[in-house]
C-alpha cells in the first residue's frame, strides 16, 4: 500500500487565511481528498477550531479529520509555542499497484484510515458491551488523543492492548488544561469535551512506535526483597533508604540537589532490564524511621528495579540515542510533553531540531501533550516527560508502489 504524507504549518494571525496557506500547501503536495487530516492549533486559534476544520473539510474533504488545540506545536526544526500557529498533517493512503494481495486481518479497518471515539466510560464489569468491541481484534495503528482530565486512561490503553494485542498505539492528552470539560477533541466535525478519539491507520501502512523516557541508568538493577504497593523497604536485602543514599553519595557534591530532584526509579518486566524496556517513574520521598522510599507506583516483591536520572541533559541523550536506531523516515509524528519545554532545555526549537537533525527528509508533525500514549513490547504505557515518535518509513520501491 502506497501512503504520501505532507505537513504543514501557518503562524498567520487571521484564521481564514492560515487554513488557506495549510490546505494550499496540502493540496499542492498530495492532492484533494486525503484518507486522513491531523490538525493542531494554538490557544489563540482556539475559538475559531470550528470554523477552520468546516473550511478544511470544503477545501481538502479529508476521509477522517482529527484536531486538537496544544500550547506547542512542533514542525521541522521549529517549535511554535502560544503565538498563533496552525499545523496540519495528510496521509493519502491508496493500493499500490506491485502490493502482493494481502488479506486483511478480522478487525482491521478497510485500506485507508477510519475513525475512533472512547468516551472513555468504559464497562469495566462487562467489556465483551464496551466501546472497546470496535478495536477488538484491530490491526495497524491507533493515532490516538484524550482529555487530559481522564483519570482512567490507563485502564483504557490496557484494555485496548487486551482487546488489540497486535495494535500499534501512539498518541497523548492534549489541551489548555487539566481542568474537566475544557479539552476541544474534534472528529470529523464533532466536538468531544471529554473521552478520547483516534484515526484507526490500515494494517499496510508501515509504522514504527518509539518513546523516549529522557532518563540516564543510574547504578546497578536491584530486586526488590521487601515492597507493600508503593512503598520500597528492602533492595538486594538492603534497607531501600540506604541503597539510595549511597548511590547520590556517587554525584558531586555540587549536584545532590539537582540528583535528588531528577532521581527517578523504573521496574523491568523481566530480570535482564538491558533487553526490556523500563517504565520509569518518580520518587516521592522517604521514611528515616522504616528506613523505606516512596514511589508513584506499585512495585511488586521480586521485581527488578532500575534507578535513573532525567534532567535536560539525560532527556537530549536519550533521545537523540533513539533516533539514532530509527531508518530514515518520509514522516514523523512526534508527541511530546508538555515540560519538556523551552525552560526545562534552556534552547529554541530544541526537539524539533534534533529530530529533523535525525530525519531530514521527514515531515514533521507534533505537539505537546499532558501525558504521551505509546507502545512498546510491555503494552501501552502512559507516561509523563516522555517523547513518543511514530514514524513512516520511507517507500521501499517495488514494495509499496508508486503514488
Amino acid at each position: 500500500m502506497a501512503v504520501r504524507i505532507a505537513s504543514t504549518l501557518s503562524e498567520h494571525p487571521l484564521a481564514t487565511h492560515a487554513v488557506g496557506e495549510c490546505a494550499g500547501a496540502l493540496l499542492e503536495a498530495g492532492g484533494h481528498a486525503p484518507d486522513l487530516v491531523l490538525l493542531s492549533v494554538t490557544p489563540p486559534l482556539a475559538g475559531a477550531l470550528e470554523d477552520i476544520l468546516g473550511a478544511t473539510r470544503a477545501l481538502l474533504a479529508p476521509g477522517v479529520e482529527v484536531a486538537v488545540t496544544t500550547d506547542r506545536i512542533l514542525t521541522a526544526g521549529r517549535e511554535v509555542t502560544m503565538t498563533t500557529a496552525l499545523s496540519m498533517c495528510a496521509m493519502w493512503i491508496t493500493d499500490g499497484l506491485t502490493l502482493p494481495t494481502v488479506q486483511t486481518p478480522a478487525g482491521a479497518p478497510e485500506p485507508g484510515a477510519k475513525a475512533i471515539r472512547l468516551s472513555g466510560c468504559i464497562d469495566w464489569e462487562k467489556p465483551d458491551d464496551s466501546e472497546l468491541e470496535q478495536l477488538r481484534a484491530a490491526t495497524g495503528t491507533l493515532i490516538l488523543f484524550g482529555d487530559p482530565s481522564l483519570r482512567s486512561a490507563a485502564q483504557i490503553l490496557k484494555s485496548i492492548s487486551e482487546v488489540a494485542p497486535s495494535l500499534r498505539v501512539m498518541g497523548g492528552t492534549t489541551g489548555s488544561s487539566r481542568r474537566p470539560g475544557t479539552a476541544r477533541l474534534f472528529l470529523d466535525g464533532q466536538m468531544h469535551t471529554d473521552g478520547l478519539i483516534a484515526a484507526l491507520v490500515s494494517p499496510l501502512v508501515p509504522t514504527h512506535a518509539t518513546l523516549s523516557q529522557g532518563c540516564t541508568a543510574f547504578g546497578a538493577p536491584m530486586l526488590a526483597t521487601r515492597a507493600e504497593r508503593n512503598v520500597i523497604y528492602e533492595l538486594d536485602g538492603r534497607s531501600a533508604l540506604e541503597v539510595v543514599q549511597e548511590l547520590l553519595a556517587t554525584v558531586a557534591l555540587d549536584s545532590r540537589p539537582a540528583a535528588r530532584d531528577a532521581l527517578r526509579i523504573g521496574v523491568a518486566q523481566t530480570n535482564e532490564p538491558d533487553h526490556d524496556p523500563i517504565h520509569y517513574f518518580g520518587v516521592l520521598g522517604a521514611d528515616k524511621a522504616a528506613k523505606s522510599i516512596m514511589v508513584e507506583e506499585e512495585v511488586g516483591l521480586g521485581a527488578t528495579v532500575q534507578f535513573a536520572l532525567r534532567d535536560a541533559r539525560s532527556a537530549t541523550e536519550d533521545l537523540v540515542a533513539v533516533l539514532s536506531t530509527l531508518p530514515q523516515a518520509q514522516a514523523c509524528l512526534a508527541f511530546t510533553s508538555s515540560s519538556r519545554n523551552l525552560a526545562y532545555f534552556g534552547a529554541p526549537h530544541h526537539e524539533a531540531s534534533l529530530i529533523s537533525e535525525a530525519l531530514p527528509a521527514a515531515a514533521v508533525w507534533g505537539l505537546s501533550c499532558f501525558d504521551v500514549f505509546g507502545s512498546n513490547t510491555a503494552g501501552v504505557q502512559v507516561l509523563q516527560h516522555a517523547a513518543g515518535l511514530l514514524t513512516f518509513p520511507v517507500p521501499v520501491r517495488g514494495d509499496f508502489g508508486a503514488i
